[in-house]
Formats: structure tokens, sequence, C-alpha cells
């Protein structure tokens, strides 16, 4: 697949230029992350949603949210200042949010292109809005979320994404659609990860009619190649089990994209200044209170970004991060 362009690093330049250009001129990423709700409706191992739901039951639990329209006109006005794509998530499933279809227009009235990452469960519900809507770029389904569910229901789940990928394969060829396995690995229920691995890629190919040569191959995935093509713009990703943030022995050495190729704005309207931070614990300031541009250029933000191009790791949340390793 053509990834999203990620902004080149140029190590050329100093920490300190680096920071000089930000200060001086308007702040330009590839991406923002906009949680529209960090509601999910199912109960993932690998996801602090599914952690925080066994948990809902506890006096100290945190009620499930969602961003009101003010909030999300105000994150899109201000994303359009500084970024060509935006994302709905952090946590969450984004399409749960009760105005999600109205946040796809409003989106069309903005330069920004949409890349969609959901667990696929209600994709026949708004899959016809998803391909009506002239701001949609990508979708990521996450259908290695099914191999924890009962099996008629995942099985009704893919069914209706590989629904939805026929349809969009014949309305809209020009949208790339990534189905997701990020389940390598060693876990607990690795085998029935596998199995479910197995299943999805035979409805794969007989959904597409594939051929064995053009079957995709999970035994000779690897971590340079990753995305398999299936048809058209159709693809299959492979990864690594998802980690979040906080599991691991610290590392104070390291970089991230982190503030140079995007940040995150959370339901609450607080920017973070990862993709990961679901928690607000490199909180820069609030989209309320400032503008993106004040945010991205405050003195944190700043730190942040030098530590990064001197390959300091200076938060706590990044030192305990496991996907600042992919960085070299």
């Amino acid at each position: 697949m053509t990834p999203l362009k990620s902004g080149k690093r140029n190590s050329a330049k100093s920490s300190n230029e680096i920071c000089s250009n930000r200060q001086s001129g308007s702040v330009l990423l590839n991406s923002i992350y906009i949680e529209i709700t960090d509601t999910c409706n199912l109960n993932c191992g690998f996801c602090p949603c599914g952690k925080q739901s066994q948990a809902a039951s506890l006096p100290s639990a945190k009620a499930r949210t969602f961003m009101d329209s003010a909030l999300f006109k105000r994150c899109i006005q201000q994303a359009a200042l500084h970024a060509e794509n935006v994302y709905f998530h952090i946590l969450g499933e984004p399409t749960l949010h009760p105005g999600f279809v109205h946040y796809l227009k409003a989106l069309e009235t903005t330069p920004l292109k949409l890349n969609l990452t959901t667990n696929g469960t209600t994709i026949a519900r708004v899959g016809k809005h998803l391909l009506q809507s002239l701001a949609l770029r990508q979708v990521n389904f996450s259908t290695h979320a099914y191999g924890e569910l009962e099996t008629a229901h995942a099985e009704k789940y893919l069914q209706d994404v590989l629904d939805f990928c026929q349809m969009a394969l014949a309305a809209r060829p020009e949208l790339y659609i990534n189905l997701r396995l990020w389940n390598t690995g060693d876990f607990p229920d690795v085998h029935r990860q596998k199995e479910w691995n197995q299943f999805l890629i035979a409805q794969i190919a007989r959904t597409f009619d594939l051929d064995g040569n053009a079957t995709p191959d999970l035994e000779h995935f690897c971590s340079r190649h990753k995305s398999f093509p299936v048809r058209g713009r159709l693809y299959l990703h492979r990864d690594s089990r998802f980690e979040w943030p906080g599991v691991g022995n610290i590392n104070t050495a390291g970089t991230c994209h982190a503030l140079e190729t995007h940040v995150g704005i959370l339901h609450d309207g607080r920017v973070v200044a990862c993709c990961l931070d679901h928690e607000g614990k490199i909180t820069l300031g609030h989209i309320h209170e400032q503008n993106l541009d004040e945010i991205l250029k405050g003195p944190l933000a700043l730190s942040l970004l030098e530590g990064f191009q001197k390959r300091e790791l200076r938060h706590p949340l990044c030192q305990k991060c496991s996907f600042c390793r992919r960085f070299r």
C-alpha cells in the first residue's frame, strides 16, 4: 500500500534549528487524531477500553463520553490550518458517536481527509454514508479484534466488512482499505488468534476469488513486509500485537514522530503530543483555550521535540513506550 507521507526527518538540522523553525513559522503536520469518543462496543484484551470496561462497576470508573459538536467544529477548524489528514480516534470506536454522519459532512467543508480506523462492527449501518463522503481517504479495519469474539459474531462482522470492501472497490476504487491482523507475537490466546487468521485468509480468498499464488501467506510476514495486496487498493496488513505505553522497562534513549508528523486531541479538548496518549499524560494545552499553533509552540511541546531530535525520551510516558523502539 502507498503509505501516508509521514514527513522526512532531517538529521542534518540541529535541534536548535528545528525548534527555531517551529517557533517562527506555521506548524505543519501530516495528521491530527481527533478522539470523537472514548466509547467502544468491544472488550479487546489488547486495548485500554477493554481493561476499563472490566472495571466499569467500580466507583472510580470514568464514564465514557462523546465529543460535542461545538468542540468538534473547533477541532477541525484548527486541524485544517496544520494538517492534511485526520483520524477520528485515539481510544474508542468512532462510528458509535451519535453524530458520526454529521461529523463526516462537516469534514467535507474543510480540505481535510479522513483516515478512519474502526472495528467494523457497525459497517453495515454506516458503510453507505462512508462511501458517499468525499472526505474519506482510507479505512482501516481492526479485524484482529474478532479473534476474541464468539464465532458467530466474529463471522458476521467479518462478512459485513468484506461486503463493504466489495462495494467500495466498485463505487470508490480510489479508497485505501486495510484489513488489519495485528496479532503476531506471544500472548495468552495466540493459538485462538492463529485459527482466526486462517479463517480470515480463507474468507478473503473465497470472496475475491484468489488463487493459491495470490492468497497472502501468513508464514512469510515480516517486519519489513507487512502489507499484502488483495485487489485494487484493498490490502491485508500484518503487524505485531499492539502495546500501549506504560508496559516494560524504562528507556531514556530514543526518538518518535510525535509532534513532527502528528498530535492528538482527546474527546474533552486536551491536546496531547502522541496518538497513544489516551489518558492525557502529556497534555500540551486545551483546544478550548488556545489555538493549536500556540499549543504546538509552547515550552513543553518544544522541549519534547528537541528531545526527540537529540534521541532523548524526556517524558516518563515516552520512556515506557515500546513503539519508540521502532524508530531509528
